[in-house]
Order: structure tokens, then C-alpha cells, then sequence
């Protein structure tokens, strides 16, 4: 029997985001899949084209789940510390492969490919929430997704405004495709934020206090993945409101009750987090040392390029209007901007998705521009489509020398990325035969390479993890160097030290002699001891 589809155009919706989707998460694993292309004999690649530190403190939290933890310790320091119940999304990542045991490599690779493709629907659920015309939602889409600056041209140019390359190519927060391409806990944050958007603009339109609970448990889980971002989303669905209300001249209660839940739903972890990051004992000094702060606001002017006119001019439309999803996007903007000059240490975090309300402004400037000309210029209105072609082409030009550069750059075994192969069968042996938790003395790539493909835990590794960072990176200098006090090792909660490639290219050590120690593994190029009994 034959089973007729109707092809409708919901179906025709579906199909082309779908496509898209599928599209924009190949193109984002291309890097990857050329890194892992160019291993050689002699070189590993360390799994990601782009910030392997991070992407090694996420797979060590990865495996800490594995191992059966629900909370977050730091694997890069040895200072006693209690878990904490925050960034839990790759312990929670672990804890669901204790059922379907996969190898954590390829589960981080198909969590990004899962949630890209959640983040990617979100974007387009409420990019048609907000745009009734087709071709205008699929060209704020292709924005949101693809838009980004003009750092192409800045290298073209051979120009930057100061000592910092271009904001698209190291800015992970602020654009779509960029953390698409990376990491899966920013595509959760991305679909969350749209998705509470979306929840709350239907609310408005037609009511249910289920889509209220619903923006409440979604914040909620926002806060474990990520304490700040929902901060963003809060400060829109405010603007939102407030613009209902002028519109109508008056207040109305089941709004200020609303948002009322949704701020008490989020109190309790706000208090939370916000005593564990201040005045915790450990994780003040983590707060301390994590420092993200914002550049020169010139580099965001060229890093978002042409979208700043065009939502300019679709800032201007919705005023006018007094659109409120467009003064949504208008909020986030700023609250996103206004923190990322705000007197913390984390300022650029907080420009999470900027270019999905950039990419909705935008549209509006274009449509507005394009009214514009079609009044005075009505032969050109065959040509809109092609118009706005080119356009995301131009915006998106930084996001596909992204990925197409990035795979280039790894062709030719940059040391950032690629590590000595001979350290696989050492470190396989370390997971064989240490206990997971024990603590390994090593450089700090080393460091990063055994919490990220181990179940052990460094005593040196991430410049932010590892709690004071530079006086530990002095005292395992000092240490392989032979110069360290009698007496220290037995001190520092270390069980097994590392003795290969990068210790000896870090401290310029040809041979280590240790008394007393026992080498437990030992091949051409890496030998472990064993520290103590």
C-alpha cells in the first residue's frame, strides 16, 4: 500500500530546516573531522579545533559523571573542596553514559550534534514567532546562525584596533554557529533562552500559566548549565511586557505575577551560586582567576559588522511600532552589552547569542530598507530575494572562514592541537592502574590531557582550574628542575608523576632522577613513577 505525504507548506518548513540544520552541523565538524584527518604516527589530535584547555575540563567533568559524581569538583587542583551543584551539564552528560556506555569522545560528539540541532530549531521557532513573511524568516535565521563581523576583512586588511585579533574568531559566547561548533552545553543555553522567549510571547498573545511554569523550569535548568546567562532572556521578556502595557495604556497584574514566578523560580540557585562564587573559600579564588573581560568596545562594533546599521534601523522601526518581541531583542542587546562593561570578572559571558536579537533587528532594518527603495525604485523588487542573498553571504563570512580556515590550520599539525602520540599508551595505562581520583604531578599539557582521557585528577593543568595557577606552575618548574624543598611531594596529595615530552620541552629536562621512586611504566618516550608505597 502507498502512503501519501500531502507536501504542505508546513511540511515544506520543516523539510527546509531540517536541511539547514543538517547543514550547519556538518559545516561546524568539518574542523574536527579534518583535525582528526591529519593525526600522523607520531601525533594525536586533542579533539577540538578550537580552546582544547576548556574542551579538556569539560570531558574530565564528562568522565567525572561516569564515575558517579552529580556535583562539581575541580579535577585540576588538590585543595580539599566540597562539590558544588553548578555547570553541571557534562557531569549530568556522564552521569546518562553509565547507561549507554560510549566511549566519552564520541557521547560529546553526539551531545553537540543533539543540541545544535535543539538550539538550531529554537532559533527558528521563534524567528517564525516574530516574522509572519518567509523569506524574512529565513534570512533572520541564516543571521542568527551565520551572522558575524567583519573580522575577514580585518585580516584582509592586515588591521586590528589593538593587540587582540578579531572578535569572531576567539569570541565563542556571542555567536551561534561558533559555540554550535564547539560545545554542547552552549547550544542548550541557546535553545533554552529562545525557547522562554518564544513561551512567553505566546503566553502574552493567548495566556496559560503552563507556559509560565514552563519559562520557570527552563530557568531553572538554565541556571546548572550556566549561573548568568538567563539574565539576558529576564531583562527581554521585562522590555516585552512593559511595551504591552504602554500599548495598552495600562497595567495588567497577571503580568507582574508572571514574572514574578519566573524571578522566584530563579532566587533560590541565584543566592546560591552567587554565595558559592563570593564567599566560598575555593570557589572565591576560582571566581577570582576566571577572568573574561570585555575588549576595547571598538573590536564589538567591527565583530557584528553590518548587522549594528540594519538593527539600527530595525531598532528605530520597533520603537515606532512599538513591536514588542523587536524591544525584546532590543534588551538583551543591551543588558548583554551593558554587562560586558559591568565591574565583574566574567564581562564577555554575558554577550551569550548576541546575534539572535542582532539578527532579528536586523531583519526588521532590512525590510524596512527595502520598503524604502521599493516605493522609489519599484523595478528592483524582482531582485529582493538575490539582495538579501548577498547580504548573509557578507555577514557570514567570518563563520565560514571559521570552519573552512580552522580545517586548513590544522593540516598543518599546529603544537596547540596535536599532542605526542606516545603519550595514548601511557595514559591508558595510568587509567588501568591508578585509582580514579589519585592526583598525577606533570607539566600542565600534560595535565590537561590526563584529566581530559583519564579518570585521575592533576595536580597542575587549567590556568583557571587549578587554583593559584602561577605559583603552582613555579613549584612543578622548580620541582623537575631538582630544585624543590625535601620533603614537598610527600605534602601535595600527589600519587604518580608524569615524565614525558612536555615535561621535558616545558623545563628543558633531558632525564629525571628521582630517589626512592618507583617507575611503574616506563617506554622511549615517558616514564611514570609511583609516589610512596
Amino acid at each position: 500500500m502507498k502512503i501519501n505525504i500531502p507536501i504542505t507548506n508546513r511540511n515544506k518548513d520543516l523539510l527546509w530546516i531540517a536541511l539547514v540544520a543538517a547543514l550547519t552541523l556538518i559545516l561546524s565538524s568539518i574542523p574536527n573531522w579534518a583535525g582528526y584527518a591529519a593525526e600522523t604516527r607520531d601525533l594525536s589530535y586533542k579533539g577540538a579545533f578550537f580552546d582544547p584547555q576548556d574542551y579538556a575540563v569539560h570531558m574530565s567533568m564528562l568522565r567525572a559523571g561516569m564515575q558517579g559524581d552529580w556535583a562539581y569538583q575541580f579535577r585540576f587542583t588538590t585543595e580539599p573542596h566540597q562539590g558544588a551543584y553548578t555547570r553541571l551539564f557534562y557531569i549530568l552528560l556522564g552521569q546518562a553514559n553509565r547507561i549507554f556506555k560510549l566511549e566519552p569522545a564520541a557521547l560529546f560528539e553526539i551531545a553537540r550534534w543533539l543540541f545544535g540541532y535543539l538550539a538550531l530549531f529554537a532559533v527558528y521557532a521563534l524567528i517564525k514567532r516574530v516574522f509572519k513573511g518567509i523569506l524574512s524568516q529565513r534570512v533572520a535565521f541564516l543571521l542568527a546562525v551565520f551572522g558575524s563581523g567583519l573580522g575577514w576583512l580585518q585580516l584582509l586588511l592586515g588591521w586590528v584596533p589593538g593587540p587582540i585579533t578579531p572578535i569572531d574568531f576567539w569570541l565563542i559566547d556571542a555567536y551561534v554557529f561558533f559555540g554550535i561548533a564547539l560545545f554542547p552545553h552552549f547550544s542548550f543555553v541557546t535553545a533554552a533562552l529562545c525557547l522562554v522567549f518564544l513561551l512567553y510571547l505566546d503566553y502574552l498573545k493567548t495566556g496559560g500559566w503552563t507556559r509560565i511554569a514552563g519559562i520557570a523550569a527552563i530557568a531553572i535548568l538554565t541556571q546548572f548549565v550556566n549561573p548568568i546567562a538567563f539574565v539576558l532572556v529576564d531583562l527581554a521578556l521585562a522590555a516585552v511586557t512593559l511595551t504591552i502595557w504602554i500599548q495598552n495604556r495600562k497595567i495588567d497584574w497577571r503580568h507582574v505575577f508572571a514574572l514574578g514566578l519566573i524571578a522566584i523560580a530563579q532566587l533560590p540557585l541565584l543566592v546560591y551560586n552567587f554565595n558559592l562564587l563570593i564567599n566560598d573559600p575555593i570557589w572565591s579564588q576560582f571566581t577570582r582567576q576566571n577572568e573574561t573581560l570585555s575588549p576595547p568596545f571598538v573590536y564589538y562594533l567591527w565583530g557584528f559588522g553590518l548587522l549594528w546599521p540594519l538593527a539600527l534601523i530595525g531598532l528605530l522601526s520597533a520603537i515606532r511600532q512599538r513591536n514588542p518581541a523587536l524591544l525584546g531583542a532590543a534588551a538583551w542587546i543591551v543588558t548583554g552589552l551593558a554587562l560586558a562593561y559591568a565591574p565583574f570578572a566574567i564581562q564577555r559571558r554575558f554577550l551569550h547569542g548576541l546575534t539572535i536579537p542582532l539578527a532579528l533587528l536586523s531583519t526588521e532594518g532590512l525590510n524596512q530598507v527595502a520598503q524604502f527603495l521599493f516605493e522609489r525604485f519599484p523595478v528592483i523588487k524582482r531582485r529582493t530575494a538575490n539582495a538579501a542573498i548577498l547580504l548573509v553571504f557578507i555577514v557570514s563570512l567570518s563563520s565560514v572562514y571559521l570552519s573552512l580556515g580552522r580545517s586548513l590550520f590544522l593540516a598543518s599539525h599546529p603544537a596547540g592541537f596535536f599532542y605526542p602520540a606516545a603519550l595514548d599508551p601511557a595514559l591508558a595505562w595510568l587509567d588501568k592502574n591508578a585509582a580514579p581520583g589519585d592526583f598525577v604531578l606533570s607539566a600542565a599539557p600534560s595535565g590537561l590531557l590526563i584529566a581530559q582521557k583519564t579518570d585521575l585528577r592533576v595536580y597542575l593543568g587549567h590556568e583557571m582550574e587549578t587554583l593559584d595557577y602561577p605559583a603552582k606552575l613555579d613549584q612543578v618548574e622548580s620541582f623537575f628542575r631538582g630544585n624543590e624543598e625535601p620533603g614537598w611531594l610527600e605534602t601535595s596529595g600527589v600519587r604518580w608523576i608524569l615524565f614525558g615530552p612536555y615535561e621535558r620541552d616545558e623545563f628543558g629536562v633531558s632525564d629525571l632522577s628521582l630517589e626512592n621512586m618507583e617507575i611503574v611504566y616506563h617506554s622511549e618516550n615517558v616514564v611514570i613513577y609511583r609516589v610512596g608505597p
